[in-house]
């Protein structure tokens, strides 16, 4: 499980350059751009509290040590209220995403050395995937000693079904451009963060440190960098554009406030200084009106029809809209910008609507998305073109508002090793329904971010109802499954759906 490091890599620890403190009284910012295990000093406070721990900053996935200072007034919060501070560069910095045993060894061996520099114990306040990260450190490294508590900000402690969309059969022409098929991407698919909780929420360590949470509900205004994230989860539960609530829940901890933060403004002073203050101690124990426990997954997450590929100079996609929908959310979500998207009606008429076009933030950081609302959309097929001078790498997903989202479930059966398409017979025709499905596989050893998944099976056609068996592998790894559903509803109109899941399998054959 622990990585095993290179005399050259220990070598480049041993080297790491200490930023040097500013005077007392002096606020500046620390500084930026370090290589990996760069640790930078803030400025101290003429109020300080000699006798209050010293906060140290984690960052989370394809982010740095300045995603706390720079747009952000947290640091400057801390300071104002008579803390020391330092922050840290992980993996996740300078282009590069590790997984939480990397990030967790580093940051292991940098805690020890913060602490012997300050010569007290530290709390951990920690943005996304840094509370993953934090917790490897402190159970699976003993970096226990130094800490005393730690604080999470929207971290994905069961991971996100954003990461699992990253390693679809539809999203991988993109996600290879982007880069998001990283071991940090890998490391937080929702399987995997299963296999994590089971080998870490009963491990000798895992009480030895307190343990705060905090979770966001908001994904920004239309067109905001977190919109189409929100979107995209909001089949899975209330989330706050890159985690879900129950997702966010860390067993063996507390959770703080449950606020009207995204997963940017979680992050920010301004906004959860003040309800973490109070656990910022080095005795441990604090009080909380909310205690822990793991939220439930929605199973509505037959909301969308999932496309993707490459295309040169212009792609198009087909979409099957069933009756009563109350809105249809279009995203042609692309590597770079896209000239033009044109959506024609099923009959055969241009439909005129705002396309709001940003980048997006988070698993595929970078990429291009064009999002449109069309309220009330008629029934029947639809086209969407999009055009570019350039190749390009696309990922299309529509998402409906519609009553017959929750009449169609995957289930899971046995050891998880099978699965099941479960719709109501009052409301589709099953045996008119059609399933598509690609099973795909990444080893965990197999280098994720570097190395495509081989395909396992993929099958034609398949009846509702009928298992969809997953293949037997010896070595332990993700499956990645995407489902493709086409039927009717029981007035005679077609419907799609597509469906994607990820099921991890530990060395010893368990599924999670």
């Amino acid at each position: 499980m622990k990585k095993v490091f290179s005399l050259f890599f220990v070598c480049f620890l041993v080297m790491t350059v200490v930023a040097t403190p500013t005077d007392a009284g002096k606020f500046t910012n620390p500084g930026s751009g370090g290589a990996p295990g760069t640790w930078y000093i803030g400025s101290t406070p003429d109020n300080l509290n000699p006798s209050a721990p010293v906060i140290l900053f984690v960052q989370g996935l394809n982010s740095s040590a300045s995603t706390w200072y720079d747009n952000n007034d947290m640091y400057e919060t801390a300071y104002n209220n008579g803390y020391q501070t330092a922050f840290l560069e992980l993996y996740d910095s300078g282009g590069t995403s590790e997984d939480m045993w990397d990030n967790g060894s580093l940051l292991a061996a940098k805690i020890q050395e913060i602490y012997n520099y300050f010569g007290k114990k530290l709390v951990l306040v920690t943005h996304s995937k840094g509370g993953v990260d934090a917790q490897t450190a402190l159970v699976h490294y003993n970096a226990y000693p130094y800490v005393s508590n730690v604080i999470t900000l929207g971290s994905p402690h069961y991971g996100s079904q954003l990461a699992d969309l990253a390693y679809s059969s539809w999203a991988s022409w993109l996600a290879d451009i982007l880069g998001s098929k990283s071991d940090g991407t890998y490391s937080l698919q929702t399987s995997y963060m299963n296999y994590f909780r089971s080998i870490t929420d009963h491990h000798a360590n895992v009480n030895k440190n307190n343990y705060y949470t905090l979770a966001g509900t908001k994904w920004g205004s239309f067109g905001s960098s977190l919109y189409w994230g929100g979107l995209y989860l909001s089949q899975y539960g209330t989330n706050d554009g890159a985690v879900t609530v129950a997702n966010a829940y860390l067993p063996n901890g507390q959770m703080l406030r449950i606020g009207d933060w995204n997963h940017s403004t979680i992050k920010y002073g301004s906004s959860t200084f003040s309800i973490f203050k109070p656990f910022l101690t080095t005795n441990g124990a604090a009080s909380s009106s909310i205690q822990t426990e793991k939220g439930f997954e929605s199973d509505k997450a037959g909301s969308h029809v999932i496309r993707g590929g490459s295309f040169q100079q212009a792609a198009v996609e087909k979409l099957t809209v069933e009756s009563n929908v109350r809105t249809l959310t279009i995203n042609w979500m692309s590597d770079q910008p896209v000239d033009t998207l044109t959506m024609i009606s099923p009959d055969h008429q241009t439909v005129n609507v705002p396309v709001d076009v940003y980048q997006e933030e988070g698993v595929f950081q970078g990429a291009w998305n064009h999002v449109a609302v069309i309220n009330q959309p008629m029934p029947g097929e639809w086209k969407f073109e999009a055009k570019n001078d350039d190749t390009s790498a696309y990922l299309f997903v529509a998402t409906f508002d519609s009553d017959l989202t929750k009449n169609i479930k995957l289930k899971p059966k046995n050891n998880k090793d099978k699965w099941i398409i479960e719709m109501d017979g009052n409301k589709i025709r099953t045996k008119k329904t059609n399933v598509q499905y690609t099973i795909n596989f990444v080893a965990k050893e197999n280098n994720p971010g570097k190395k495509k998944g081989k395909k396992l099976k993929e099958k034609a056609s398949l009846s509702a109802h009928e298992e969809i068996i997953i293949p037997k592998r010896t070595e332990a790894g993700v499956y990645h499954l995407t489902i493709d559903i086409k039927g009717e509803t029981l007035d005679g109109k077609p419907f799609e759906r597509t469906f994607v899941k990820t099921i991890y399998k530990d060395e010893n054959g368990n599924m999670y």
